[in-house]
């Protein structure tokens, strides 16, 4: 079993660490894996834990690829045992907590899950950052566990019983499936509030029921966290949860949105964003529709036109949609064609950019090198606007 993964390339290193509060009003409890810098190094006391967590999973993007339930079983039991790749975070490491830590909340898109960009989180955590990485209940994830309460017959006990929600498939009508998306992230939505209270709870008291068996000491975080500085992000459908996240939550105070899928997000919202967001896209991804959403929020009349723009697109060209997960690296040479730069471009070009902006607007810092926010690369892979032209209208 090999790190696959690229090194994260800040200067920390990086843990991680599972949990699982139940959040005031709930009935399960709501799982994240948590990401940070820690000076903790690979040894027999910490090690680097599998990217598929459990079997389950496996099998979980096998149906969504649409493989039968017995095959993706069996496949899915392969896959995790022997061809499993781990994740460069030592699992249970202790916090560095020199400084207070700015947070990022990341919303997973469709069929991924807790530890689907397992690189995107590490790399921000070896800048700084504490990344809670949200798996969300809404069917739309690969697989997702949580535990659920169970009433017993006393009415004092109450006791947690494990739960795996899985992948709901959408209906083959265009208008339903487009009812079942907007349904979903009506709940993500809410999601992303109880997260954000939590990482709150978790940074101001650091007291909480946590429904996992855990011997970390989630007081670590306890007057640590930068609470004045936190970013949303999220892929795909996650990126449509960015987008009501920020029109939700003023808390967030900068949002990423790597290859957004809008279509699912309510009219109007564009008047309810205030923050400065960057849209990453990829090469193959999006129709004029699509495009269409994106650009409504980069071209509103409430963003203030500056020196530095407060919203923007860039392109990468010759990119896929999965790019900006794991999976590149995980299965390589799936979804790639020979025009297509390599997955570690790709990544390395994609966090430069998010690193940038985040260096321009979350933290106001002006001498951060940006010359990929304001103009292409020489590698011509940074374009700035989108490839709409290139691409036909197509059905989601």
């Amino acid at each position: 079993k090999g790190i696959g993964l690229p090194a994260p390339s800040g200067q920390h290193r990086v843990g991680c660490v599972d949990v699982m509060p139940l959040c005031p009003g709930e009935e399960s409890g709501l799982l994240f894996r948590l990401y940070y810098p820690t000076e903790a190094t690979l040894g027999s006391e910490y090690q680097y834990p599998p990217w598929i967590p459990n079997r389950l999973y496996a099998k979980g993007y096998l149906l969504f690829k649409s493989y039968s339930s017995l095959v993706a079983a069996a496949m899915g039991s392969l896959i995790s045992t022997f061809c499993g790749q781990n994740i460069p975070a030592l699992y249970g490491a202790p916090v560095k907590t020199s400084s207070p830590l700015p947070v990022v909340l990341f919303s997973h898109g469709v069929a991924g899950m807790r530890t689907t960009y397992s690189a995107t989180c590490c790399d921000l955590a070896s800048h700084g950052y504490l990344v809670a990485a949200v798996e969300h209940r809404d069917h739309a994830s690969c697989y997702c566990y949580t535990k659920r309460k169970k009433q017993t017959s006393s009415q004092d006990s109450v006791e947690f019983v494990d739960e795996w929600i899985p992948y709901e498939k959408p209906p083959a009508s265009f208008a339903e499936a487009h009812a079942l998306r907007a349904q979903q992230l009506v709940l993500r939505q809410k999601e992303i509030k109880l997260g954000t209270d939590f990482i709150h709870c978790l940074g101001e008291t650091g007291e909480f029921q946590n429904l996992l068996q855990s011997d970390f000491d989630f007081k670590q975080f306890k007057g640590k966290l930068d609470l004045e500085h936190t970013v949303m992000m999220g892929h795909s459908f996650g990126a449509a949860a960015t987008v009501t996240g920020l029109a939700d939550d003023k808390r967030f105070k900068v949002g990423v949105a790597l290859d957004a899928y809008l279509l699912p997000v309510e009219e109007g919202i564009e008047t309810k964003v205030e923050q400065p967001l960057l849209f990453i896209n990829m090469w193959a991804l999006h129709w004029p529709g699509n495009v269409a959403r994106i650009e409504s929020l980069v071209n509103t009349d409430s963003v203030q036109a500056d020196k530095y723009p407060q919203r923007q697109i860039i392109t990468l060209r010759e990119t896929y949609h999965l790019d900006q997960s794991d999976i590149p690296f995980v299965l390589p040479g799936t979804h790639r064609s020979p025009a297509s730069p390599d997955c570690n471009t790709v990544h390395t070009t994609n966090m430069r950019l998010c690193h940038a902006f985040l260096r321009r607007h979350l933290w106001k810092d002006t001498t951060w090198p940006v010359k990929d926010l304001d103009e292409s690369d020489s590698s011509g892979i940074v374009y700035h606007g989108t490839n709409q032209s290139n691409v036909k209208p197509e059905k989601v």
